[in-house]
Order: structure tokens, then C-alpha cells, then sequence
């Protein structure tokens, strides 16, 4: 087979290939890239709800560290912790927060943990079962010069 007759086999058989391209790009990228890109939002997610339980184990550090005794300096974290975890898009629950204050002694310090259960539908908002433990943790000085209890 060869000549006129030859090029009038394979262009009717090559004819059906028009927009191939167009088929596989929209069957085969534009999948991979919405995945692409919800992953990025959900990493950036998960990132922000670290970000937000580190700030509040700093802030539970801080406020314990201006405690006197150990009952106060957890009371202080706890409170301090709630308090920054408020208003936050997340939802901790249960919430656990943990004080090492060991003597209160001046010039020792104080480490706060502060483990957060977020639900994954509240991180993704789309409803995914579920739910991950993000843990925080902070440790503060305590003052060397404080004085006595008030």
C-alpha cells in the first residue's frame, strides 16, 4: 500500500484524534490539581491550628509564671489558655492543659503543654469525620528578684 491510497487510510484514521489533548487535560490535570491545591489549604489548616494552641501555651506560661504557687499558676494557665483558644476558628474539645511549676522557687520557671482534640470538620469545614490532637508547649522564667506572696 502505498501513495494516494496509503495517505487516505491514515488520514481517516488519524482524523479522529482532533481534541485528544483537550480530553486528557480535562480528565486527567484539573483532578490532580483540585487535589493539589485542597491539600495545600488543609496543610495550611492543620498549620494554623498549631500556630493558635502554641499561642495559648505561651500565654498559659506567661500567666502561670506570675503565680505564686502551684494551684495558682495552673488556675492562671487554664484561664489563660481559654482565653486565647476563644475566638479562634477551631474548637478544642477536650482541652487538656498541663503546668509543670515544680517549687515556684525565683529563678526556676514553669512549662505549660497544652494538648487541643479539633475536630477536623471544624479545621476543613467540609465535614470530614474525625479528629486530630495538635499539642502546644511553652516554658516561661520565673522572675529571680520577686518578692513574697501578696
Amino acid at each position: 500500500m502505498s501513495g494516494p491510497r496509503w495517505r487516505r487510510v491514515m488520514r481517516g484514521r488519524l482524523s479522529g484524534d482532533r481534541g485528544s489533548v483537550f480530553v486528557e487535560v480535562a480528565l486527567g490535570y484539573v483532578p490532580i490539581m483540585v487535589l493539589t491545591v485542597v491539600a495545600v489549604i488543609a496543610v495550611a489548616r492543620i498549620v494554623s491550628a498549631q500556630m493558635d494552641v502554641n499561642s495559648a501555651a505561651a500565654a498559659a506560661a506567661r500567666q502561670a509564671s506570675l503565680a505564686y504557687t502551684p494551684g495558682a499558676a495552673a488556675a492562671g494557665a487554664e484561664d489563660a489558655a481559654a482565653a486565647t483558644l476563644t475566638g479562634r476558628t477551631l474548637t478544642c474539645r477536650p482541652r487538656a492543659v498541663r503546668v509543670n511549676a515544680g517549687s515556684m522557687a525565683p529563678g526556676g520557671q514553669v512549662t505549660v503543654t497544652v494538648d487541643c482534640t479539633v475536630a477536623l470538620r471544624d479545621l476543613f469545614g467540609v465535614g470530614m469525620p474525625g479528629a486530630m490532637t495538635v499539642t502546644g508547649e511553652a516554658t516561661q522564667p520565673l522572675d529571680t528578684y520577686r518578692g513574697t506572696p501578696p
